[in-house]
């Protein structure tokens, strides 16, 4: 018998309203769109976005907003500043920054998303997150209505590690005393049901509509899980199980 849901945040319960993950939605209120189009496609760019993408994931422990701050000022200075034809400096890219870390608009809810939320406490389930993120996205929780919703809240910026490393299925399940046999996890990336699977969480995918990100990590022969478009279909898969 199911009795607690763990879910992914991004592509699972949460959409970016802009172009990319790590840039915000005013971005190019900073920089003309057709000039950085062009960088983008460049390999330097390319080169620089992978460096500061592993400055992230090198510098992931963060206690609060303002480290979130921090690193971010860090990497588009490593991304964007190389790049003078895009006219950022030092003090831009703060804005910039700022603009990512404390615009808790910047990230849409798909449509059936709070419903379920309160479908599944009123069944009584207690609720989990266990997501590869920053310490903002509580505020933007809090901003779309449902973060109190949730009994546990697992970010990776917490740890400095990424699922499916195991300290993020441990961190959700233990202060819920919850058996992994009891939970079920979703997730859009296959390796992540993967990871929690080895503590016996029942692994479902969540794919929605027109996800690149999706199509790009989850391959033919990783579509080894139940796969469902939205937190509807997974409700019902839950009450057959």
């Amino acid at each position: 018998m199911i009795k607690n849901i763990f879910l992914d945040a991004g592509y699972t319960l949460v959409y970016p309203k802009s172009f990319n993950w790590l840039y915000p939605v005013n971005f190019f209120e900073f920089c003309d769109k057709e000039i950085f189009l062009k960088v983008e496609e460049s390999e330097e760019y390319k080169r620089l976005f992978a460096k500061g993408y592993k400055y992230l994931d090198d510098n992931h422990i963060l206690k609060d907003e303002n480290d979130e701050y921090d690193v971010f000022v860090d990497f588009y200075k490593i991304v964007l500043l190389p790049f003078p034809e895009l006219g950022f400096d030092g003090e831009k890219i703060k804005t910039v920054a700022k603009s990512w870390v404390f615009d808790y608009d910047s990230l849409g809810l798909y449509p059936e998303v709070t419903d379920m939320l309160e479908k599944w406490k009123n069944d009584g389930y207690k609720l989990g997150i266990i997501s590869d993120t920053f310490p903002s996205l509580i505020n933007i929780f809090k901003n779309l209505g449902i973060y109190d919703y949730f009994d546990v809240f697992v970010m990776s910026s917490d740890y400095g590690v990424f699922k499916p490393h195991e300290k993020m299925y441990l961190s959700a399940l233990e202060p819920l005393n919850a058996k992994g046999k009891e939970s079920i996890f979703a997730d859009d990336v296959a390796d992540n049901l993967k990871g929690a699977e080895k503590f016996g969480i029942n692994p479902v995918q969540i794919a929605r509509k027109r996800n690149n990100f999706s199509k790009q990590f989850n391959k033919p022969e990783e579509e080894i899980y139940p796969k469902f478009e939205n937190l509807t279909e997974i409700d019902e898969y839950i009450a057959e199980l």
